[in-house]
């Protein structure tokens, strides 16, 4: 024999707390808009999908303990989401929507309530993700040809024949530093500073064509997945600091010699700049690490290390992004309006996108050990992971591994 209808219906509840209910509604059916014309007898119903399926639940409370009940329910509407138990539907995840509350001194001991609870289901559309490598690789590529053509514009208002060879040269000892440091295919070019020196005064643009021909190629930028954050961070960091130094050469003689030096130099600075912005785009946002959920024995690390994907440490990623900032606030204050532009834009999406890198990585934290230890131990007890001792010692410039110091030392929170 079937069982009688009374006896499926539930006890209704949200989130555990109990209460009546006289009558419940919930739209079923499709949703859709219908269209009606103009000297037209048959109309067209667009179908949209099926209704949402909010439920209207006309409940109340009733006893001598009404009110503690009331104040039970109250906070537990209040918390917004929970577990439903349908009298007719059964248990099902809802959102808490528009709800009333009545009392009247007639209906004594009884609090009617009309709730309405809404499904709680994760999207299942995709929603829209801001590129910001994308972006940071659309603004640097601006940037170097606004630097091209700023270049060519100061250079075609030289006199190449008053340019000193002697005060160019020394006017552009510290650039060419840098294009031997940073700038290696160059090197075949502009091995020595007399022949940088040469091709200024004499054919400066093929200058600005060699560094917009090495820039367009990406073929020659470090690979992220061989390098890894650690690495990337700190060449970056080290290209940074040499932007920094370059800067407008002091010559005190020929105003020609000084617009050649000073046109070097910027070219060369904004070129730096675009390999920077090049570098930081390769970094990704890092996918969430997955804890392990138990500790592989020492032993076991040993012939088997674990496997775990990289993610960047928040603090480096941030220092890194305000010494861009800083960097490429100073040279666009000695830029024109465009070049300005040029330089604020690629700024802006360089923090966006190191802003979005930091999110996805881990803080650090402060631990201090009570005494010495070995820094296996120390990365075997905090991570779980016995290969990071390299991260641990590298970080803190610890003389021996064997021999960490009863001191302040940072490490990654995880």
């Amino acid at each position: 024999m079937a069982d009688n209808w009374r006896d499926r219906l539930l006890p209704a509840s949200f989130r555990g707390v109990p209460f009546w209910v006289d009558q419940a509604k919930t739209p079923v059916g499709q949703k859709g808009q219908l269209h009606e014309y103009p000297q037209r007898d048959q109309p067209f119903f667009e179908g949209l999908g099926q209704q949402a399926k909010i439920h209207d639940l006309t409940a109340f409370i009733v006893g001598a303990d009404c009110l503690e009940q009331r104040d039970r329910l109250l906070k537990a509407l209040e918390e917004g989401s929970g577990e439903l138990v349908h009298p007719w539907l059964g248990r099902m995840q809802v959102k808490v929507g528009e709800c009333e509350m009545t009392q009247s001194r007639q209906d004594g001991g009884l609090v009617t309530f009309s709730l309405k609870f809404y499904p709680d289901q994760p999207l299942r559309f995709p929603s829209a993700v801001v590129n910001t490598q994308q972006q940071v690789l659309v603004a640097s590529d601006t940037l170097l040809g606004s630097a091209v053509l700023r270049f060519e514009f100061a250079t075609n208002l030289i006199k190449q024949a008053r340019i000193g060879v002697d005060a160019l040269r020394k006017g552009l000892t510290e650039v060419h530093a840098v294009i031997e440091h940073e700038f290696k295919p160059l090197i075949e070019l502009y091995g020595d500073l007399n022949t940088l020196v040469k091709a200024v005064k004499e054919i400066p643009k093929e200058l600005s064509t060699e560094f917009k021909g090495l820039l367009e190629d990406v073929r020659g930028l470090k690979d992220f997945a061989r390098t890894g954050y650690r690495q990337m961070l700190a060449d970056i960091s080290q290209q940074v600091e040499a932007a920094r130094r370059i800067d407008a050469p002091k010559l005190t003689t020929g105003k020609d010699t000084t617009a050649a030096a000073e046109a070097v130099a910027n070219l060369v600075q904004d070129a730096l700049l675009v390999q920077i912005a090049r570098l930081v785009s390769a970094l990704p946002v890092a996918t969430p690490v997955v804890k392990l959920k138990s500790t592989p024995p020492l032993a076991q690390q040993a012939s088997q290390p674990v496997q775990r994907l990289e993610v960047p440490v928040a603090d480096d990623v941030l220092a890194l992004r305000d010494q861009l900032n800083e960097v490429i606030w100073q040279a666009a204050l000695k830029a024109d309006p465009m070049h300005y532009q040029a330089l604020n834009t690629l700024r802006q999406q360089l923090q966006g996108h190191l802003n979005a890198v930091a999110s996805s990585g881990v803080r650090l934290v402060s631990l201090s050990p009570k005494s010495s230890m070995p820094a296996l131990v120390l990365a075997y007890e905090r991570f779980a992971d016995a290969t990071r001792v390299g991260e641990v010692v590298q970080r803190n410039r610890v003389a021996h591994p064997g021999f960490l110091p009863p001191a302040d030392l940072q490490i990654a929170r995880e």
